[in-house]
C-alpha cells in the first residue's frame, strides 16, 4: 500500500473530543485545551494529542484486563490495539486500531491486516510527525522498540534501518509470512506542517527470544 494512504501530511484531522460536563477528568481536559487555544492551533493539536494519550492509557489498562471494546470515552469510535515504547528516548504511545484521520488525531494507528506482535509478517504503524511520532527523528540503528499486544506480552524489535521515501512510490504491505518486522511511518521532514510527499520510515526486526 502506498504510504500516502496511511499518513496525511496536512494538519491532523480534528478528532471528536469529549464534551464538557460528562466527567470531571474530561471537563479538566477540555478547559485546559480551551486555554491553550489562545496560543494557536498548533499548541491546541499538540495538547490534545498529549491529553488523549492519558485517557487512552486508562482504556489500555482495561484492554489488558480482557475488555475487547475498551473506549477512552463513552462515545469514542477508537480503541487501543497495542503499546509502543522506545526506552532509550523514554518515549512511547498507545497504538489505536486503524489509521483513519479520526484515529490518527488521537494517537498512532495500526494498519489493518498487520501481523500480531511477535509473529511472522509486517506490523505497520502510522502517526503524525508533530505529535505522537515526533520522537522518531531521534531514533537510531540498534535502538530497542517494545511492542505489547492485548495479551500483555512485550516483544522487542531492534531498529535496523531508517529511510526517507516518496509516499506514492514506496509500498509496505502489512501481514504476510516473512520475518517478524515492525515498520513505523510518518511525514517528513520533521518540524514543519506544510504538505509533503516524503515519508520517514523506521524498520525494526524481532529480537529472538525477546518475549518476557
Amino acid at each position: 500500500m502506498p504510504l500516502d494512504a496511511l499518513t496525511s501530511c496536512p494538519p491532523p484531522a480534528r478528532g471528536r473530543w469529549p464534551r464538557r460536563g460528562r466527567r470531571g477528568a474530561f471537563l479538566t481536559s477540555a478547559l485546559l485545551i480551551a486555554g491553550l487555544l489562545l496560543f494557536g492551533n498548533g499548541a491546541y493539536m499538540k495538547a490534545k494529542a498529549s491529553l488523549s494519550q492519558v485517557l487512552l492509557a486508562h482504556a489500555w489498562e482495561k484492554t489488558l484486563d480482557g475488555d475487547t471494546d475498551a473506549r477512552p470515552w463513552p462515545w469514542a469510535d477508537i480503541t487501543p490495539a497495542a503499546r509502543l515504547e522506545l526506552p532509550r528516548l523514554h518515549a512511547g504511545a498507545i497504538i489505536l486500531d486503524g489509521t483513519s484521520g479520526q484515529a490518527l488525531a488521537f494517537g498512532p494507528g495500526l494498519m489493518t491486516g498487520s501481523a500480531a506482535p511477535g509473529q511472522p509478517g509486517l506490523i505497520l504503524l502510522a502517526g503524525h510527525r508533530d505529535s505522537h511520532f515526533t520522537f522518531l527523528q531521534y531514533a537510531r540503528t540498534g535502538d530497542a522498540l517494545t511492542l505489547t499486544g492485548p495479551d500483555g506480552v512485550p516483544h522487542t524489535y531492534r531498529l535496523t534501518e531508517t529511510r526517507v521515501v516518496d509516499a506514492a512510490a514506496s509500498t509496505l504491505t502489512p501481514g504476510g509470512n516473512g520475518p517478524a518486522t515492525l515498520a513505523l511511518t510518518t511525514c517528513y521532514p520533521f518540524g514543519v506542517l506544510t504538505p509533503t510527499n516524503q515519508r520517514f520510515v523506521v524498520l525494526a526486526t524481532l529480537d529472538e527470544g525477546s518475549s518476557t
